[in-house]
């Protein structure tokens, strides 16, 4: 045939871009500046996989995560895996700079050795779980405050996962200045800038209107609300009945 070409590796005619007998390449890449930073990126996972996903998600994520439900899933991190990771990464960087000390010197002030400060250590000591049972309030909430949008309950904690990862990368830097700025005020600030993206990219998911941000964030905080309501109610019923 005239297009034919011989495979490199295996020898065997092929006319495609993939040899059909051994699956190898059939046209092999000048290796020059070019090649080099595609094998960076393809390294880095800038092109596909975490650091492509948290380059997307913090500048455009709800395009993102809607392209990700509609079937574009080849490039991101799997939501539930992100959301664990990112949560590790937090983790890691809270025991390196050892901070949950700090936190639990806090948690004392405000509540003694009462279980709800046993509790509150437990959601700063283990985030990945905690986001988990989190989700379950906020989910509920933007499901009520999203209620004539068509997404279901599972695409909702899709949307979570990626967003709450992201927030937990962005809160990586809070044990940080715990560290070397322990400054209430500044650990406040990154908590709202936490906050405010959460918001942001909920309500650019759902249509990017202003009502859809207010909605957002009100869902978001009312969500994290219920959350700790919850966990401080059913440590002073433990304490009240042991």
């Amino acid at each position: 045939m005239e297009n034919e070409l011989l495979c490199q590796q295996c020898k065997c005619p092929t006319n495609g871009n993939f040899c059909s007998n051994c699956g190898q390449q059939t046209k092999v890449e000048t290796i020059d500046a070019r090649y080099a930073k595609k094998e960076l990126f393809q390294l880095t996972g800038y092109e596909k996989g975490f650091v492509y996903t948290f380059a997307k998600l913090l500048t455009k994520p709800g395009k993102s995560i809607r392209d990700y439900l509609h079937g574009n899933r080849s490039s991101f991190t799997k939501p539930v895996t992100f959301l664990f990771v990112t949560s590790v990464i937090y983790a890691l960087v809270s025991n390196y700079f050892d901070t949950d000390s700090v936190y639990e010197q806090r948690f004392r002030q405000v509540y003694g050795e009462s279980s709800v400060m046993q509790v509150m250590q437990w959601v700063q000591e283990n985030y990945g779980y905690s986001n988990i049972l989190m989700m379950i309030f906020i989910a509920a909430c933007i499901k009520l405050f999203f209620r004539k949008h068509a997404y279901n309950i599972y695409e909702i904690f899709v949307l979570l996962c990626f967003v709450m990862g992201e927030g937990m990368i962005l809160l990586s830097l809070q044990p940080i200045f715990t560290k070397y700025i322990p400054n209430l005020m500044m650990e406040n600030t990154l908590f709202t800038a936490v906050f405010v993206y959460v918001s942001w990219a909920i309500g650019q998911f759902f249509g990017g209107r202003f009502r859809d941000y207010l909605k957002a964030f009100l869902a978001y905080v009312l969500g994290f609300s219920l959350f700790e309501i919850t966990a401080i109610v059913i440590a002073l019923l433990y304490d009240s009945f042991s």
